[in-house]
């Protein structure tokens, strides 16, 4: 500290309180710049091992007392700047998702003023997958970790999706399958986008002549990361490729999986009637 040690003050409470305590008293405490840990263990004046004795009756039976004293401001430090970026992460998110609200919210205009009903749908389609990117941006702007809960985010694109392209004249009802499904930001990103994607694709599609029917987003955790989107509406027809004849939508699907999930996209006939589309990809490592 630049200074002779004569003129420096020692803490002596610590001391005094383990004498008095016979227990283990632990403080933090601040000089100029600098951050002290201190530690006084009291030492018993019985000599047999710590791990056979007792512990003292009554504080007479301590004598001396062991003060460690450790320099902890460089750590210190470094938990105080993890805390400032963790805040501005945080902010960055949340900010991120508003923009993209708002986005959203000026694609809404727009399609309720759009004069053709195609017009419309491809505005109402590409303002739910903004949507669910913002859904991920939001739950990292609550939460520090950059770990993203899948299954929250279903729920909320489910939401989305009910509200966004659902009429009232279809009666769908839609569940989740599954415990937690936890990952990466980027990998959850992908995900929001394909689900919203194929939840979708399944109203839009599947139930076409259709006025209620059933959709079910299954959840496997495991060595292999599995997304299932199940609906029980009128199938796919005989010869159909996605990857020939499929919308823009299962070329997004299709995309992602591959080339940001590095998995596999298949869909096929449900063998209790509709379509099963199933997304099968490798956890990141972290």
């Amino acid at each position: 500290m630049g200074r002779n040690v004569a003129h420096l003050h020692t803490d002596e409470s610590i001391f005094y309180q383990a004498l008095e305590s016979g227990a283990c008293v632990e403080k933090m405490g601040q000089e100029t710049s600098y951050i002290w840990t201190r530690w006084a263990l009291p030492v018993p004046v019985d000599p047999r091992p710590l791990w056979f004795r007792r512990p003292p009756k009554r504080p007479g039976n301590v004598k001396s007392v062991l003060v460690f004293v450790r320099d902890v401001t460089a750590e210190r430090l470094q938990e105080q700047e993890l805390r400032i970026k963790s805040t501005m992460m945080q902010e960055i998110h949340h900010r991120v998702k508003n923009n993209l609200q708002t986005i959203a919210s000026l694609l809404r205009i727009q399609a309720r003023r759009a004069e053709s009903p195609a017009v419309g749908d491809v505005l109402r389609e590409t303002l739910n997958r903004i949507l669910s990117i913002a859904v991920v941006h939001e739950s990292l702007s609550y939460d520090e970790s950059s770990i993203i809960d899948v299954k929250e985010v279903c729920q909320r694109i489910i939401a989305e999706v009910t509200q966004g392209i659902l009429g009232p004249e279809k009666h769908i009802r839609f569940s989740i399958r599954g415990t937690d499904f936890l990952l990466p930001a980027q990998q959850a990103t992908s995900c929001a986008l394909v689900v919203n994607e194929l939840l979708q694709n399944a109203v839009k599609h599947a139930f076409r002549e259709h006025r209620y029917g059933e959709v079910f987003v299954e959840l496997v955790d495991g060595e292999e990361m599995r997304i299932a989107i199940i609906d029980d509406g009128r199938g796919v027809e005989p010869g159909f490729d996605y990857r020939r004849e499929g919308s823009l939508g299962m070329q997004i699907v299709h995309t992602l999986v591959r080339d940001d999930l590095k998995g596999t996209f298949e869909m096929r006939e449900n063998p209790g009637g509709g379509v099963r589309a199933l997304i099968a990809f490798p956890r990141a490592r972290s």
